[in-house]
């Protein structure tokens, strides 16, 4: 079962043609990786790296890098970014690239409201030579190896204040669920919201909420980070009906901050792997702009 089990999730997508976004647990502070419009929320310059290593005991399991940066420029009142992920899975490997932009709009003196736009390529190769199928006669099979290159874009807003963010995007926005394939991503829609509630000067926990849905397929993950003197994290998340997630994270320096999260699955049939591992380093330096924001992104306070 361990080695046929990557071979049986690369062909669900020729059964469901609806396939999910790499997933990350740290979502919480990456947002601009599913929505351009979270680029630049800060009144800091970010730079996170992300490793996920999932179902762990499955040979040739999927094994997912993510490098984001982005910061807020005041003279074009907005944010720039580059976002990159890197993502195998058995065969199959993704690279998506793309630039992210944002205009920031002030809408009262604690509040922004911020459109965003990303462009970039996806690169998804398969290497069909090595699958095996239970069917020699599908007409459905990939038995060479393929490869395609195709542009890529997202749109989204977000509203940002002192205690709360929220927004909604699409990836993927060129290409419509009845036009997608294995090699193809169809479009993804995501919608979030956090919120922070100060117990006093050294507590506080930050809810969040994300959902995100394919055609008529959806997942809700809940997220609750506790914080003391924003110096250590503790949280957990809850995917429905999926897996439950722990997360622990420590400031090194005011600069540095590292977290790393574990992902216990939940549903009985997941006998198949013991979990998944991610962890991210993330660094949160001085704007390159001499004018910062006034509003802060949930994600930091």
């Amino acid at each position: 079962m361990k080695k046929i089990a990557p071979i049986l999730f690369l062909l669900l997508p020729y059964f469901i043609v609806a396939q999910n976004d790499m997933q990350f647990s740290h979502f919480m502070y990456n947002e601009n990786m599913f929505n351009p419009a979270a680029t630049g929320n800060t009144d800091k310059t970010i730079a996170s790296i992300v490793a996920r290593q999932q179902w762990i005991g499955v040979d040739r399991p999927p094994s997912t890098q993510f490098l984001n940066a982005h910061t807020y420029i005041g003279k074009i009142k907005g944010g720039i970014g580059l976002t990159a992920i890197n993502d195998r899975i058995g065969f199959e490997n993704t690279l998506n690239l793309k630039i992210n932009f944002a205009y920031h709009s002030r809408i009262s003196e604690s509040a922004t409201l911020s459109g965003g736009l990303s462009a970039g390529f996806i690169n998804k190769k398969l290497d069909g030579s090595k699958l095996v199928y239970e069917q020699g006669s599908d007409p459905h099979a990939i038995v060479n190896a393929t490869n395609a290159f195709t542009p890529d874009f997202g749109l989204g807003i977000e509203f940002n204040a002192s205690n709360i963010t929220a927004g909604i995007s699409s990836t993927h926005i060129n290409r419509g669920i009845k036009n997608a394939t294995v090699l193809l991503n169809p479009r993804h829609y995501f919608l979030y919201g956090k919120y922070k509630i100060k117990i006093d000067n050294d507590f506080s926990i930050n809810p969040a909420l994300l959902v995100k849905k394919i055609g008529s397929i959806s997942q809700f993950e809940l997220n609750t980070i506790a914080k003391y003197k924003e110096k250590i994290s503790l949280g957990i998340t809850y995917r429905i009906k999926e897996s439950v997630v722990g997360l622990i994270g420590v400031c090194v320096t005011d600069a540095i901050f590292i977290s790393y999260s574990y992902d216990f699955n939940v549903k009985p049939e997941n006998t198949y792997s013991s979990g998944s591992h991610e962890i991210m380093l993330q660094a949160r330096l001085n704007a390159f702009s001499s004018k910062k924001q006034n509003i802060k992104s949930v994600r930091f306070f």
